[in-house]
């Protein structure tokens, strides 16, 4: 890179450069770290149930370390009424707790879990209620998780600081200024020495956060990349200078692997996530460390170096720093639209505005190693101003170092943040932004029957609270199945829920979302939610042939219980697939006993058959359309 470009190799080195800088500002984000959010729970969350269940399951998006993990369940009058035995269970990712005894009324179930990925922990609770008992006005699927402590965030900082000295000093010692002087050889010394020491400063700051609570496999990453850093310190007090590169660039190598395996993207247990991850993080880290070790180990002796040599050392990092900028920008990119659900996330979450403020010192510090490219490197080849050149590249370069130092500490904070995209548990999650409002709509189930439908709705950052209506109307794409709407109350702060039978019918369901608020017009937004047949043996939803027509046949509660009321749920269609109106429909029970009843019409080709109880067993219904068709539905009715 000696001498003067052509113009036609600057042009293309300056579009490089802009290109690197522009998708920059989408690419450096570090991945969130691990969060064990709901999945599912048996009782489900706002679950009314016939007899008092004996246990409570509960299911989270990642594995919850038991010893720092609890469930709780509280009635109405906030007493204590499980039996302190929180437990793993047999479910992937489960715990159960048992009940005492309990009778009719609303039960809060509160869980606390701590991943075992990387020991953050989060909060949450749900409701169910025993025979006619209300349900307590608690958040359901809901989650917290508190925010950073001082201690995490500076053990975090610290370790990406010691991982970037590490990566970076070493790289640049071994690839860029591979012959240093006797006094550069000693800033080198004591810069590896700092990561090192560093990196052990930030496992011993993360393992204390953890308050002797820290799962296993995080104990023994943070021991691992406390001993990497160790093993640094060790060499340099040899004064080793080859083998303390080694040893240095293989340190950072651990610290960064282990910095990915407590990241979300271990915690999916996907190896393309964890290799964009693992990619991203090595390339910052290189990138930052060799701007710090050119600072702090090569500028100090510039002035009694060969000023075109030193022209060359700039040209070299510069064109290593082009190749780390774009794997930063590549796996970067992935990893933020991977990360967000809209664009108005970024401004509209707390890890959007975390990632903002990055990005914008990002910008920065790209802005001033493109001086050192394009300006100060050029000039210093062609010795042309030597003195005021090496001042500026002194000065970009205590810029970038400056700017990478607050970069870290702003990357350990992002790292403490859920991310917007997470777990939800829910079957349907989908986003819209309308009106200024974000609203997320999650459906608990996609097969025919009884559904939870969530409204989340946010202004900015915050829930809005309060709204005047919030309801959900439903029509279907392929029939005219008329027009049902379901009214949402709201159950914590920015959520509303509403349950009921609206989609009753295998095929896809447009599902408005309406928001009053006071003073405002409605805000609506439409979602597509596709209503399928369930599989499993669990199924209770099936199509049952009755030429010339089909049916449609579920039970609403989804497991009958011996001695509770039922309701069988009948949709009639013809050969189009189109609703039956107007007939007769009357269903006869047979099993351990019999009964017919009516099923009256009670929408476009929904009939409802309610019956008070039935015996334990095995049942068949035989639904008959006048005196045109019939099916027969299986199922069974627990005691």
């Amino acid at each position: 890179m000696a001498g003067a470009s052509p113009p036609l190799t600057r042009a293309l080195r300056a579009l490089l450069a802009t290109t690197a800088i522009v998708a920059s500002a989408w690419g450096w984000s570090a991945v969130a770290e691990a969060h064990a959010g709901y999945v599912r729970s048996n009782p489900a969350a706002d679950a009314r149930l016939v007899r008092p269940p004996s246990e409570v399951r509960v299911a989270f998006s990642e594995p919850p370390e038991p010893r720092g993990s609890l469930l709780e369940v509280f009635d109405a009058q906030g007493r204590k009424v499980d039996r302190g035995d929180t437990a793993p269970s047999d479910e992937t990712n489960g715990l159960i707790v048992s009940l005492g005894e309990i009778g009719d009324g609303g039960y809060t179930v509160a869980w606390t879990a701590l991943s075992a990925v990387d020991g953050h922990t989060t909060r949450g609770s749900f409701a169910f209620a025993v025979g006619d008992a209300p349900l307590p006005e608690i958040a359901d699927v809901g989650e917290s998780s508190p925010p950073p402590r001082a201690l995490e965030i500076a053990g975090r900082a610290l370790s990406f600081v010691g991982i970037a000295l590490l990566l970076g000093g070493a790289l640049f010692a071994l690839v860029i200024r591979r012959h240093p002087s006797a006094a550069e050889a000693r800033r080198e010394q004591l810069l590896l020495a700092a990561g090192g020491g560093l990196l052990v400063a930030g496992a011993v700051a993360l393992l204390l956060e953890q308050g002797g609570q820290a799962p296993p496999r995080l104990t023994a990453l943070l021991s691992l990349r406390g001993l990497a850093g160790v093993a640094v310190l060790g060499a340099a007090s040899f004064v080793l200078a080859r083998p303390l590169r080694v040893v240095a660039l293989g340190a950072g190598l651990v610290g960064a692997a282990t910095a990915t395996l407590v990241s979300h993207a271990a915690a999916t247990g996907a190896p393309a996530e964890v290799a964009l991850d693992l990619a991203h993080l090595l390339s910052a880290t290189a990138w930052a460390g060799g701007v710090v070790a050119m600072a702090t180990v090569l500028l100090p002796a510039a002035g009694r170096l060969d000023q075109s040599e030193l022209g060359r050392i700039v040209g070299r990092f510069s064109t290593l720093a082009l190749v780390l900028v774009a794997v930063l920008v590549s796996t970067g990119a992935v990893q933020s639209f991977a990360r967000l659900v809209l664009l108005e996330d970024l401004w509209e979450t707390p890890y959007g505005l975390a990632l903002l403020a990055k990005l914008a010192l990002l910008v920065l510090t790209l802005a001033l190693g493109a001086l050192n490219l394009f300006v100060w490197g050029p000039r210093l080849r062609a010795t042309r101003g030597v003195a005021h050149s090496r001042r500026g590249l002194a000065l970009a370069t205590a810029g970038e170092t400056s700017l990478f130092a607050v970069i870290l500490l702003a990357t350990a904070l992002l790292t403490a943040l859920a991310a917007p995209a997470q777990p939800s548990g829910a079957a349907y999650d989908e986003t819209r932004h309308v009106a200024g409002l974000r609203m997320q709509l999650l459906v608990a189930s996609t097969t025919p029957g009884q559904n939870r439908y969530v409204l989340r709705v946010h202004e900015g950052i915050a829930p809005v609270t309060g709204a005047q209506r919030v309801a959900f109307r439903f029509t279907m794409i392929e029939h005219d199945m008329g027009e049902n709407e379901l009214v949402a109350e709201q159950r914590a702060p920015g959520e509303y829920v509403a349950t009921g039978n609206a989609t009753a019918m295998f095929g896809t369901w447009r599902i408005e979302a309406i928001v009053r608020l006071a003073g405002r017009p409605d805000a609506r937004t439409t979602f597509e939610v596709a209503v399928g047949a369930p599989a499993g043996p669990g199924a209770v939803a099936k199509v049952v042939p009755a030429p010339p027509y089909s049916l449609v046949v579920f039970v609403d509660p989804a497991q009958p219980v011996a001695g509770a009321p039922l309701v069988l749920h009948t949709v009639v269609v013809d050969g189009r697939g189109d609703p039956v109106r107007g007939k007769t429909l009357t269903v006869t029970f047979a099993g351990p006993g019999s009964e017919t009843i009516a099923a009256p019409e009670t929408g476009a080709g929904r009939y409802e058959a309610a019956v008070p109880a039935l015996a334990a067993g095995r049942w068949t219904a035989t639904i008959s359309v006048a005196d045109e068709a019939s099916g027969a539905y299986e199922f069974e009715v627990v005691p």
